[in-house]
């Protein structure tokens, strides 16, 4: 089985979902044996490198000094906005591929502008996050007006491209049920899950992480408030408790923040997540904000963290119907009232850590989500 598979950002190239998700499917296409192209979004002046489980490589280099021309054709042509980040020469790139019997599409915002050039065979379309329920989120809860009059606006051509991509599709796919119900009919949810480590440790000092990539928006807003107003509170309580923040992209007003708060340092980038993650007592997860898989709730779990979020974070945390076992709080006293516990109570935070990685074992385990996704896969091209 030949396989075309289409994402806005080659995977190697830096540390967001949608490069957690393309591997995924590599791991999925590879165990089916299948023989893959990948085509993707590069950063300018980087050479292509290889990427693991393809048998072909096409970089598209994506140029920021041609942004303000790209926004205007997307503008005119009705496109979700955020297109224009992805713009660039693929129908150079896609050009003599094929002929194949299955093609990937990541993100529905590509669509529009690669639809046309994709070669003729069945299409899958994985959203991985319902991009309009996220930009109606954004639209109601961030804090910058300028932003909220930004996603009001996109929301409506983000739905939209959502839409047109599901004619004519195969197969739909998203990371959860909450994304899958907030997408078109027939969406089909299956999570990104979580690589199983070794057993951690049991004793950990009174440390907690937040973790993610604090480029992406609802992280940065996440860690602002956790600093700023969850942070002190805990601190208060327990004088010797530390806090790391950790992920890639931090903006230069969390770096300062950070060094600014007493008790809480910084990591940007992490370069072992899971021994950080490993380290800590408790994972404070206060995001308000956003879709998807929460990636950092199950690489908590399975690194035994006793985990505390948000009702809308831990709601996205569901597989096979069952929810994940943290603890949730709204606002930040009753957040930060729910670390201070378990910061104080290093048995009940060990119980509740290995509730969590016993979860994401037996429902979050990466090798035996390829495979279901592997399945789906066989489908849409056998059925065709």
């Amino acid at each position: 089985m030949r396989v075309l598979l289409v994402v806005p950002r080659l995977p190697g190239t830096g540390f967001t979902g949608d490069r957690v998700r393309a591997e995924l499917h590599l791991e999925a296409l590879a165990g089916l044996g299948a023989r893959v192209t990948i085509v993707g979004g590069v950063p300018p002046n980087r050479p292509v490198a290889a990427v693991a489980g393809t048998e072909e490589v096409r970089g598209v280099p994506v140029r920021v000094s041609a942004l303000p021309l790209h926004l205007v054709r997307a503008a005119f042509r009705g496109w979700p906005l955020q297109t224009a980040l992805f713009d660039g020469d693929w129908k150079r790139a896609l050009d003599g591929t094929g002929p194949f019997d299955l093609v990937v599409l990541l993100l529905a915002r590509l669509h529009p502008r690669l639809q046309p050039l994709l070669p003729k065979a069945p299409l899958v379309v994985d959203y991985v996050d319902a991009l309009s329920e996220a930009a109606r989120q954004n639209a109601e809860r961030d804090p910058a007006l300028w932003r909220r009059l930004y996603w009001r606006a996109e929301q409506a051509r983000l739905a939209r491209a959502e839409r047109e991509a599901a004619r004519g599709a195969r197969l739909l796919l998203a990371t959860t049920p909450a994304d899958a119900a907030a997408l078109p009919e027939g969406t089909e949810a299956i999570a990104i899950g979580a690589r199983i480590g070794p057993p951690p440790p049991r004793e950990r000092a009174p440390v907690v992480v937040f973790s993610g990539r604090m480029g992406y928006r609802p992280n940065a807003v996440a860690a602002e408030l956790l600093l700023r107003e969850i942070w002190p509170r805990v601190r208060e309580r327990v004088p010797r408790a530390e806090l790391v923040v950790g992920g890639a992209d931090a903006p230069s007003s969390l770096r300062r923040r950070a060094a600014a708060t007493p008790g809480a340092r910084l990591l940007s980038p992490v370069s072992d997540m899971r021994a950080l993650l490993v380290s800590a007592r408790v994972a404070a997860v206060p995001v308000d904000m956003g879709t998807g898989t929460p990636n950092k709730v199950y690489e908590a779990l399975e690194a035994g963290c006793a985990v505390v979020a948000t009702p809308a974070a831990a709601s996205r945390a569901v597989l096979d119907g069952v929810a994940a076992p943290v603890r949730t709080a709204s606002g930040p006293e009753a957040f930060a009232r729910e670390v201070v516990e378990l910061l104080t109570d290093a048995k009940g935070a060990e119980e509740l850590g290995e509730a969590g990685r016993r979860f994401v074992v037996a429902h979050a385990d990466r090798g035996e989500i390829a495979l279901s996704l592997g399945r789906l896969l066989r489908r849409a091209a056998e059925e065709a």
